[in-house]
């Protein structure tokens, strides 16, 4: 059943990028990779690449160029991944705050990964000396300024995906539901 889901969803997808946005630690990353296996795309994490491009960290970059030049490289790479076809491709959180972005993102199929915050919190607590936009005074406050600021941005994706418990390959397949979903509705 899952394995036809699968091949359906690909046939109507026709070699379209997905692209997943959603606040830092929803599991973009784990979730792209593999969704990328189960739909025979390649995947690209764009944080990787830009530290890869950068030779530095995404911290390193925040730190000595600040965010604005961190946001332009990233959409540089943005810009390039659109070129290839049937890619996954995991975006930084803020990937949606920029206009610009908007566009290079609609030529693909946009899903929100929309993790329930309290998971997200837990899920970040280790996590903050390598998230730029998380050092601060509360955990809690700054992870709910950030989502508010780009709540309505994530909802403006073509497919919400709400994630409490489930594990990498769920979040996988209720996305490829979604988009199967979608397509033929």
């Amino acid at each position: 059943m899952e394995q036809s889901i699968i091949e359906k969803t690909v046939n109507l997808i026709k070699g379209r990028s997905i692209f997943l946005i959603g606040m830092m630690g929803c599991g973009k990353s784990k979730t792209g990779s593999k969704l990328a296996e189960l739909l025979k795309y390649k995947y690209i994490d764009l944080d990787l690449l830009i530290e890869k491009l950068a030779k530095k960290s995404i911290n390193q970059i925040f730190n000595d160029e600040g965010e604005n030049n961190f946001r332009e490289l990233e959409t540089s790479c943005l810009k390039e991944t659109i070129k290839i076809p049937s890619l996954v491709i995991s975006t930084g959180g803020g990937i949606v705050t920029k206009k610009e972005n908007w566009g290079i993102l609609r030529q693909g199929i946009i899903a929100w990964i929309d993790l329930d915050k309290d998971i997200a919190l837990q899920r970040l607590k280790n996590e903050i000396d390598k998230r730029p936009l998380l050092k601060g005074e509360n955990l809690n406050n700054l992870y709910m300024s950030i989502f508010q600021s780009r709540e309505n941005l994530y909802s403006q994706a073509d497919l919400r995906v709400q994630v409490k418990t489930e594990n990498i390959e769920e979040v996988a397949m209720k996305i490829i539901y979604a988009l199967h979903k979608e397509i033929i509705s």
